[in-house]
């Protein structure tokens, strides 16, 4: 999840910048998944809204098997002090909600990844051991997907305490911000400063496929307040939870940008998003990466409603 004032900050001293020759990679994919792939959500669902939606959304298919929810922090002074408790409490309400209250839901780190100057000393938890066991688990000839909406605590420590994982995993994150023309990446970015060493942890991970979902790209997705409430009135509970939610959380916000829903509706449909492989910024272990440089906001709010608004 992206706090809505950080958005299009960016703190040049970890801007990160490319000769473009060596920036972006050739290949350009329609991203393809085997029906019933298992997956992990990956949620700080307490720190704004749009969290909400994207699990409402991907609660709401039958093309991935959600074996988990687990709930990630966002530690930051001007929050919430238990964010993870926090996160993990709206993820059990939406959940209880939805009627699906059957699917397993750890709790993550409460703290980021190393030490606030650095380092990958993982931060186990429920959450990572589960990401564990469930990569494990995961048949030979397939992936779990890991789906990381806010900061990447959890997978990461997953990995660092156990890097075997790494090669069973897709990682699908949002976060970071990236200009395609100029071949730059931004880390200052919300879900990157909430846990920097994680985000630095994966990018490292040279058998870890990663896809990145950045916010200059989600950005493009917005609900419109009245719009959404008028839709979410014919949603019974579910509609009258996420409209309060909004209401008690973001009271003065007209629209909402729905950063976490732009990722769960690239995954879900492929031919709404486009993504390139580029590669890693200078300071990390060079190697390449997918990430999405558009995505079809249009078809994906269509998508939502038309999904979500059916009993």
């Amino acid at each position: 999840m992206i706090m809505k004032s950080k958005r299009g900050r960016p703190c040049y001293s970890i801007l990160c910048c490319y000769a473009v020759a060596l920036l972006v990679g050739t290949t350009t994919a329609k991203a393809s998944h085997t029906p019933g792939q298992r997956l992990i959500l990956d949620c700080d669902t307490a720190n704004e809204i749009d969290d909400l939606y994207a699990i409402v959304r991907m609660m709401k298919q039958d093309a991935f098997d959600v074996v988990g929810l687990t709930s990630s922090q966002w530690f930051h002074y001007l929050g919430d002090p238990k964010s993870v408790e926090a996160s993990q409490k709206d993820n059990e309400d939406l959940m209880r909600v939805l009627g699906r209250s059957d699917v397993p839901m750890p709790q993550g780190s409460p703290e980021p990844l190393g030490k606030p100057w650095g380092g990958d000393d993982a931060k186990d938890s429920v959450a990572a051991q589960f990401i564990i066991a469930q990569a494990r688990a995961t048949p030979a000839d397939e992936h779990l997907i890991v789906v990381c909406t806010g900061a990447s605590t959890n997978l990461a420590s997953a990995i660092k305490i156990a890097p075997e994982i790494a090669a069973k995993i897709k990682a699908y994150i949002l976060g970071f911000q990236y200009d395609a023309s100029t071949g730059v990446w931004n880390k200052s970015e919300f879900n990157i400063r909430r846990d920097l060493n994680a985000a630095d942890f994966l990018l490292n991970q040279r058998d870890l496929e990663l896809h990145i979902m950045p916010t200059s790209v989600s950005k493009q997705l917005t609900f419109d307040r009245d719009d959404t409430f008028t839709r979410q009135q014919s949603m019974g509970e579910l509609g009258r939870y996420l409209t309060q939610k909004w209401k008690t959380k973001f009271p003065n916000s007209t629209t909402w940008t729905m950063w976490d829903l732009a990722l769960v509706e690239s995954l879900l449909h492929p031919e709404m998003a486009s993504e390139k492989q580029v590669n890693t910024p200078p300071e990390n272990n060079q190697r390449k990466v997918w990430m999405y440089d558009s995505i079809d906001a249009a078809a994906m709010k269509q998508d939502y409603w038309q999904t979500a608004t059916t009993k």
